[in-house]
């Protein structure tokens, strides 16, 4: 009997132990704004935080706004982790921030070498503003996880060697994704390249390449872009367009009429950021 009793007492003290250790890594929580930088997160984190996103799968973060229970829930966080000028985030931060100041917010996009207003829209320059899309270049890549790697130190520092280690291996892998991406460029003929709204644009930096936008930050493209878009295709001799699933292919199918190229959809929003490049890069480097 006090066989059974001990054994019980055992039970009971390992059983709650372990739920009360599975709650407090519940609590753990870390948010970031859109699925690549969760993959950067979930590399640097490992076990050590659950980590969410703001922005849902197929869902554009340029005018999302998070709901009633994600901002409960953001409330909770140990750490956000922004792009910092993705088109909600600015005004949202403020306010979030203000509110929730036991909240650590980072950007990571500190220390990227922004693009700001050098865009060529074909019938007009955009000569303010900044590209957000730092995530779709892998040397930038490298800063963003340096800057979620700080975070993750500030948030808990006792985890340092941990985190350390895991940025170590997610470096080494964005360098793999990077001489993967320049070997299939390579075949590339075509330097020039088309795409709804401007994702690509530090991409095309690093690689030597040109994207031309037919949309911008949301804006209807006006008749004259649209024409200037379709004359750059011909003379060029562009045959495909490129677009996320988020966007409405209206005017993209306008110029693919006009000039006979296909449609082709990229998804740099997605949460392999690794794939990703290596996708677009592939779909960049298929013969025209």
């Amino acid at each position: 009997m006090n066989k059974f009793l001990i054994a019980s007492l055992i039970f009971g003290v390992l059983f709650f132990g372990c739920s009360s250790n599975t709650k407090m890594s519940k609590d753990k929580v870390l948010f970031v704004t859109i699925l690549p930088l969760k993959y950067f997160t979930d590399k640097i984190a490992g076990e050590t935080y659950k980590v969410e996103v703001t922005v849902p799968p197929g869902v554009g973060p340029e005018t999302y706004s998070p709901t009633p229970k994600q901002m409960v829930l953001l409330s909770k966080a140990q750490g956000y982790f922004s792009i910092g000028y993705l088109g909600f985030e600015q005004a949202f931060l403020e306010k979030f921030k203000s509110t929730n100041p036991n909240v650590q917010v980072f950007s990571t996009a500190k220390g990227v070498a922004l693009i700001k207003g050098t865009e060529d829209h074909g019938d007009h320059q955009h000569m303010e503003g900044i590209d957000p899309h730092i995530w779709s270049s892998p040397k930038e890549a490298r800063i963003i996880a340096w800057n979620i790697f700080e975070g993750m130190v500030q948030i808990a520092p006792e985890n340092k060697g941990v985190f350390q280690h895991n940025l170590d291996n997610l470096l080494t892998e964005i360098d793999k994704v990077d001489s993967t991406v320049n070997q299939i460029l390579k075949k590339c003929t075509a330097r020039k390249f088309i795409i709804f709204h401007p994702a690509l644009g530090y991409f095309a930096r690093d690689y030597g390449l040109e994207q031309l936008s037919i949309e911008f930050e949301g804006k209807v493209p006006s008749p004259k872009h649209l024409q200037t878009v379709i004359t750059e295709a011909k003379t060029g001799n562009i045959r495909f367009i490129l677009i996320q699933k988020e966007f409405d292919q209206e005017n993209a199918e306008i110029i693919s009429k006009e000039t006979g190229s296909k449609i082709v959809q990229i998804d740099p929003l997605a949460y392999n950021w690794p794939d990703q490049m290596i996708d677009i890069a592939q779909k960049l480097a298929t013969p025209n």
